[in-house]
């Protein structure tokens, strides 16, 4: 299995205009051309189509239910109960909670990381999706019966992704299916391989980007600082965001255009992406003068 996509083949694999050439090269645009005559590269997004036994929400409370008996599972038919869009909400009686979706794709899309005080765990169980609110232990009993991508603790002989940009080029290309590869290991909710400071959002700041010029980004986790309205598009409220958690940017790379969650464009490299939630073709501007600044791959998400 590869992971690693050559830039030849992301950049067939994008829609745009005949000057795109590597993503890099063609964000920077030559001195007599105009914003408008950039051309962003659009990853042509299609996720692999599922082939295997199509189950039932009640093939997955069945299973449940032989997996672990002992946790009584019951479904919920209180629309309070559903959260995230779920179709479906099982509960067993040490407070598992479990959410159906049509699609792992659909799930994925709806997964937030975390939900109130809990972590959420990403499942698979034929073509439907699953969202696990619980502790740990409710993972490891139905594991047999779900497909879990994401683990606490990998083994030793797992290959678990990382945030590199050949597998966030990747999940751009494939989306969810980059999760489901034999073998492959999602990294730790916490994981930040490439150890990374967030020097991008300084540079940025320094350029005139955030409203705050003394800004400095720490290393790992999720930082953020208000962009300034002095660019094109930039609402007050905005924030530019970098993340630089693996399991945070493969989830954005992965997740469907149509469900514009983070926005239109990203930026990202080895270890990090960046975007601003909601920017809409409007931003187009400030994200080419931006990554002028960081130099990295701008890419348009739909």
């Amino acid at each position: 299995m590869a992971f690693g996509l050559t830039a030849v083949l992301f950049v067939s694999a994008c829609s745009g205009g005949n000057d795109n050439g590597l993503p890099e090269e063609s964000l920077t645009p030559a001195p007599t051309q105009t914003t408008d005559s950039v051309v962003i590269p659009t990853p042509s997004a299609t996720p692999v189509a599922y082939e295997g036994e199509q189950n039932t929400y009640g093939d997955l409370l069945a299973a449940l239910k032989a997996a672990y008996p002992a946790a009584n599972w019951t479904q919920s038919s209180k629309a309070e109960d559903q959260i995230n869009n779920s179709e479906v909400s099982y509960r067993s009686k040490d407070s598992c909670s479990m959410y159906g979706y049509p699609s792992f794709q659909t799930a994925l899309d709806n997964d937030l990381g975390s939900y109130g005080d809990f972590w959420t765990t990403l499942g698979s169980f034929g073509q439907l999706g699953a969202i696990l609110i619980s502790a740990e232990s409710c993972v490891e009993k139905t594991a047999t019966v779900v497909n879990y991508p994401v683990t606490v603790q990998p083994g030793a002989d797992s290959n678990v992704l990382t945030a590199s940009k050949e597998n966030i080029n990747d999940c751009l290309l494939r989306l969810s299916s980059c999760f489901l590869d034999e073998g492959a290991t999602l990294p730790e909710r916490t994981s930040s391989s490439f150890n990374k400071a967030l020097t991008e959002l300084d540079e940025l700041a320094k350029a005139g980007f955030c409203v705050d010029p003394y800004f400095s980004g720490g290393s790992g986790g999720l930082n953020s600082c208000e962009a300034s309205t002095d660019h094109p598009g930039v609402q007050e409220g905005d924030y530019i965001t970098e993340v630089s958690m693996d399991l945070d940017i493969l989830r954005e790379a992965a997740s469907s255009p149509s469900a514009q969650r983070f926005g239109k464009y990203m930026i990202y490299g080895d270890g990090w992406a960046l975007f601003i939630t909601g920017s809409t073709e409007a931003y187009k501007q400030t994200f080419i003068e931006m990554n002028k600044v960081i130099n990295g791959t701008l890419v348009a998400k739909y």
